[in-house]
């Protein structure tokens, strides 16, 4: 494999429209000289009954950004999977990342106290086992494209990192490396529902081809994807609130006084920003509006992930058709509902390119896998 690869991903050519992902065949393959570097939280339910979903959603998104930040020039696809992220990345990149991936598991453990499994999975051994890594780029705005991947690799990676020790991380880091998180931020408050709830949806068609249908028929249910949007700029509020403020500067330090002064540092910047985007001063005025068309709410990876408001009547109509479905064996699915939802960001210009991680509060993404799961176990043949 010739070792001029590391561009593969840049020079994909985006598609435009959550729906021509589907009507499109994708069938570009991740070159074999990749990997799939993995985070995954431990226990991750068992946390979030803790109520640390704040910290759990959080560890995906340091993993994501660390990464990205090895090299900026580099485009490199990945995926938040709510307690844990996927990064794929070519050879250049491999020995940094394994330091970042160390310095995640370390941090999140000092941070929070969650034992994280990391991984690489060599994209090879996915292809000698069988499975396969189809990717497309979908254009969600001028300054956030995301990656769409299915062929069962990323669900065999995750199986090789739970069931081989052969792929864990296990060498000693380097005590003087150091990870960048420039652009992490979480600094909202919990995101009340234009609804009456916010689900987080993770729906797995037993044929790729079943996957449009389940789209036109989500939206005859909730509404386009703007009806069904979760986040609002009405309901986009900067935080002041020390537990809420907290959850980013537990990464930056473990001591007491330090955290204060982080966290009073944040509530100024927060306070400056409310009154920029009150006043509407320069490109401030629109900074909400650039928030909204960089979330990821939909995305897919070999499972549809969707986080959507919905009020009690969808909500029926949404249980009884997806239980339609699954006993018809064309599905498989999973439903987390809240109150609201949190929003991890990662900004890489402030008024320009963002990226708006968004699950829904109290589990979203996690729960939800967790059913999706035990139907599988269950139903699978």
């Amino acid at each position: 494999m010739p070792n001029d690869t590391q561009d593969f991903y840049k020079n994909l050519e985006a598609l435009e429209g959550f729906h021509a992902t589907f009507e499109s065949p994708i069938n570009t393959l991740v070159p074999e000289d990749w990997y799939v570097l993995i985070s995954d939280v431990k226990n991750s339910t068992e946390a979030i009954l803790q109520g640390k979903y704040k910290d759990v959603n959080m560890i995906g998104s340091l993993t994501i950004i660390a990464l990205l930040n090895i090299d900026k020039e580099l485009d490199i696809p990945f995926i938040f999977g709510g307690d844990g992220a996927f990064v794929l990345i070519p050879p250049v990149l491999l020995k940094s990342s394994r330091q970042v991936l160390l310095k995640v598991q370390e941090m999140a453990l000092n941070s929070y106290a969650l034992d994280v499994r990391v991984g690489v999975i060599p994209v090879s051994d996915i292809y000698e086992q069988g499975k396969k890594l189809f990717i497309t780029k979908y254009k969600v705005s001028q300054d956030y494209f995301q990656a769409f991947i299915k062929g069962g690799g990323l669900d065999l990676s995750d199986a090789l990192l739970k069931n081989h020790e052969t792929y864990l991380i296990k060498e000693a880091m380097d005590p003087s490396f150091e990870i960048d998180m420039t652009g992490l931020e979480c600094r909202w408050e919990v995101i009340p529902s234009p609804k009456e709830e916010t689900l987080s949806i993770l729906i797995k068609a037993n044929d790729d081809v079943y996957y449009k249908e389940i789209l036109e028929n989500l939206e005859k249910i909730l509404g386009t994807r703007v009806q069904r949007d979760p986040i609002t700029q009405n309901n986009l509020k900067l935080s002041l609130q020390t537990k809420d403020l907290k959850v980013e500067a537990a990464l930056i330090s473990q001591n007491f006084f330090m955290q204060s002064l982080i966290i009073l540092k944040f509530k100024f910047i927060n306070i400056l920003g409310k009154v920029l985007m009150g006043l509407k001063i320069d490109k401030w005025k629109s900074y909400k509006q650039r928030i909204q068309s960089t979330t990821d709410t939909e995305k897919f990876d070999d499972i549809l992930r969707i986080v959507a408001a919905a009020n009690s009547k969808q909500r029926e109509s949404l249980d009884i058709y997806l239980a339609k479905e699954l006993s018809s064996k064309k599905l498989f699915y999973g439903i987390h509902s809240s109150d609201s939802s949190l929003m991890t960001c990662l900004i890489f210009q402030r008024h320009g390119k963002h990226i708006h991680f968004v699950d829904a509060s109290s589990g979203g993404y996690a729960v939800a896998a967790k059913m999706l799961k035990q139907q599988m176990q269950r139903l699978k043949p």
